[in-house]
């Protein structure tokens, strides 16, 4: 995992000269802005904020006990999400194949780093779940790995030119398969309510981050195929 930080440090900082290095660090900043302010970020840990001080542990355990939906669709649920982030880079009418390969390098690697994250949280806050089993509560693969592919499809989803009904019935697809797969958790006991709208905020985030960072406007990850070998490096225009 340190090795995929280094090589995403390596496509922001990229460059030799002083210039290039503070225009990254602007872009990187503007990125790291959008992300923070986008209302699924903000709004999901200031409603967690809120539970954890009130009716975190009542609605969770309700949960616990009143399934809402079938645990075992956890999976499916994961793996349709999946689906919806590479299909929809793939399907943006406009890209050329170069581009399609650009938005499906930062799909994987927004998903990694995803991944990544959930674990850093896992083994660094200590914190029990409802069951009192584990000490692993907050960052959870069934909520932050999911919202951060949602938040990249998203962006896909609103590069592509299709009617306006096709784009909402995408994105509430993809959303709530993550908003599923994390409830799943909940009844489960692995994590609180609470705790996994901490992930969605976190997984937005992550998601958002990597788009606004690699394939905005004015920022381009170049992919080069070749016949051995997959050369790939970050290139701005300022």
């Amino acid at each position: 995992m340190r090795y995929l930080f280094l090589f995403i440090l390596i496509l922001i900082f990229s460059g030799c000269s002083s210039t290039k290095i503070t225009h990254a660090w602007e872009r990187t900043k503007d990125a790291a802005y959008v992300a923070a302010t986008d209302p699924l970020t903000w709004g999901s840990a200031v409603a967690a904020g809120a539970l954890y001080a009130t009716y975190d542990d009542d609605i969770t355990q309700h949960l616990i006990k009143n399934n809402l939906i079938d645990s075992e669709v956890d999976e499916p649920l994961r793996r349709l999400n999946s689906v919806l982030l590479y299909s929809t880079a793939l399907l943006v009418e406009d890209d050329t194949t170069m581009q399609k390969a650009k938005r499906l390098t930062t799909g994987f690697a927004g998903a990694a780093v995803a991944r990544g994250t959930t674990n850093i949280l896992n083994s660094s806050i200590k914190k029990d779940n409802p069951l009192k089993t584990e000490d692993n509560a907050i960052g959870s693969h069934h909520s932050l790995d999911p919202f951060a592919q949602s938040a990249l499809t998203r962006r896909n989803v609103n590069d592509m030119s299709i009617p306006l009904w096709g784009k909402y019935s995408l994105n509430s697809l993809s959303y709530l398969s993550a908003a599923g797969s994390a409830l799943t958790r909940v009844q489960e006991g692995g994590h609180s309510f609470a705790d996994q709208l901490v992930s969605a905020s976190i997984g937005n985030f992550i998601g958002l981050f990597f788009y606004e960072a690699f394939l905005a406007k004015n920022q381009e990850l170049e992919v080069s195929i070749y016949k051995d070998s997959v050369s790939i490096y970050a290139s701005w225009h300022f």
